[in-house]
């Protein structure tokens, strides 16, 4: 009798453990792919600016218990190698179909190494974060649990199948905070800045959808040339959005930028606006969702 108890149980388990494993086949799932990217600092003295991170999680703010490890792989990203339109894939995996809101990074250590040899690092564990429990544009700093949440701007919906595609750009200088910064001839684009004493490091982010963005490239061109180096800032509201500098060809790229109405500006040292030649640039710019935007700027010598 108790040997028929045993196998009956034993039937009974089985067929639990079968039930369990089939109801996790029906589940339906989506993949999300993540990638980083860099709104840049204006400083040329630095060789690497590095931000590692432990963990990341996906969930929605309105249910704590939604959130789910994407990876717990440690990550660490030279930040100054993902600018002008380039990424780094983060993650790519499937998750639950469902509504997510929030990204949460764990982030571990930050740290700026000059091209004269001096580093200096900051690292969250012991010294957390600067401005603990601040929302500050979406995104909200504990420093007590040592993460950062990062809201969307709109909801990400995944569906049975469905492909997603988000953004992580991490605005280096308005994130990184110098500490005893000495400058020489400081110009526009901070070209001279000499020696610091370290930083703070404060997170300012933004996680976007990539299916309801889109790009603005061009060129600065002069009177003499290409210009490189030239800051392109894009303004919402008002109010900075994003930024990034031209690279050594004169080009520039804004890449994960939302629908809606921008202005958009360029300046660099040593060059003034053509009076003449940017009409087209000077009013408000109209980004639709999947867009591209191709706008160029003219300058000259100040001389």
């Amino acid at each position: 009798m108790k040997k028929i108890n045993y196998l009956l149980a034993m039937v009974i388990l089985i067929i639990a453990l079968s039930c369990s494993k089939d109801s996790e086949l029906e589940k339906s799932f989506g993949n999300l792919t993540i990638k980083i990217t860099d709104a840049p600092m204006p400083y040329s003295q630095f060789m690497e600016v590095n931000v590692t991170i432990d963990k990341m999680e996906i969930g929605n703010s309105t249910d704590m218990n939604s959130f789910m490890v994407l990876t717990d792989q440690q990550m660490k990203f030279n930040m100054l190698e993902l600018v002008n339109g380039l990424t780094e894939t983060m993650v790519n995996t499937p998750i639950p179909e469902g509504e997510y809101n929030t990204i949460r990074l764990y982030i571990s250590l930050t740290e700026m190494i000059m091209k004269n040899g001096d580093s200096f690092s900051y690292n969250m564990m012991t010294e957390g974060f600067s401005g603990n429990h601040m929302m500050q544009n979406g995104v909200m700093i504990n420093s007590d649990t040592r993460t950062v949440d990062i809201n969307l701007e709109l909801p990400l919906m995944v569906s049975d199948g469905s492909q997603s595609e988000c953004l992580l750009d991490i605005d280096i200088d308005g994130s990184f905070m110098l500490e005893d910064v000495i400058y020489v001839n400081m110009g526009m684009n901070g070209g001279m800045m000499m020696n610091m004493s370290g930083f703070t490091f404060m997170p300012n982010m933004r996680f976007v959808d990539m299916s309801t963005t889109g790009t603005i490239m061009g060129t600065v061109h002069s009177d003499t040339g290409n210009v490189e180096n030239a800051t392109i800032t894009l303004m919402y509201d008002g109010s900075n959005y994003t930024s990034t500098h031209t690279d050594a060809n004169g080009h520039f790229s804004l890449i994960g930028i939302p629908h809606g109405v921008y202005m958009i500006n360029a300046e660099a040292e040593g060059f003034i606006m053509s009076p003449t030649e940017n009409d087209m640039n000077m009013g408000e710019i109209n980004m639709m969702d999947m867009g591209s935007l191709n706008i160029d700027f003219m300058m000259q010598s100040e001389n």
